[in-house]
């Protein structure tokens, strides 16, 4: 027989404690000097996301058994975006140029010479709760740049679609999250 003073009722899930989707985001790149355009791409993953701190481990004469660790220079891992290839589209493509204009000296033919951008990724809410979009977290990429664009290998015999990665360095991200679920609980779009 249970004794139901000291039973306790099973603890349910509720929508309002489930952890946040990962799937359901948007990317904005927003070009400093490439021109007057911030393109919202769509892309079918986005990693790296990530910051390591270096511990710098002292030892002190006299103090032989343990060591002292402070905390060193922290690093942003590179980022890398992947998208399939589509007809028209040639922004990354364009963008991963700029680079070598400006390595030549050129500027590119209209003689801008910034490749830098910040890129704004929103994760959105899901489920869908409103009429209006909500921003449930977001990152903000500073001065990021492309360091290597790839293409997906070419197979006669696969049943696939043909990728781009991209591969980003910068100089570091802010990142912003709700305090509450629904549609009350949104972030503001980084300004």
């Amino acid at each position: 027989m249970v004794n139901s003073t000291t039973s306790q009722q099973p603890s349910f899930s509720h929508v309002q404690t489930d952890p946040l989707r990962n799937f359901k985001f948007q990317a904005f790149i927003h070009y400093s000097d490439l021109d007057d355009r911030t393109p919202q791409m769509g892309f079918m993953s986005i990693s790296g996301l990530s910051i390591t701190t270096d511990v710098v481990v002292y030892r002190q004469g006299g103090m032989n058994t343990t060591t002292q660790k402070m905390p060193g220079q922290s690093d942003f891992a590179p980022i890398t975006l992947s998208r399939g290839l589509i007809c028209g589209d040639s922004d990354i493509f364009g963008w991963v140029q700029q680079i070598f204009m400006v390595q030549q000296g050129s500027g590119g033919s209209t003689g801008r010479d910034e490749f830098r951008a910040n890129i704004d990724i929103y994760l959105l809410d899901h489920p869908v709760t409103s009429q209006t979009v909500t921003y449930k977290a977001g990152w903000r990429i500073y001065n990021a740049w492309p360091t290597s664009l790839a293409f997906g290998d070419l197979d006669a015999g696969a049943n696939g679609v043909e990728l781009q990665q991209i591969t980003l360095a910068h100089e570091g991200w802010d990142f912003r999250i709700a305090s509450t679920y629904g549609p009350d609980g949104t972030i503001q779009p980084f300004q």
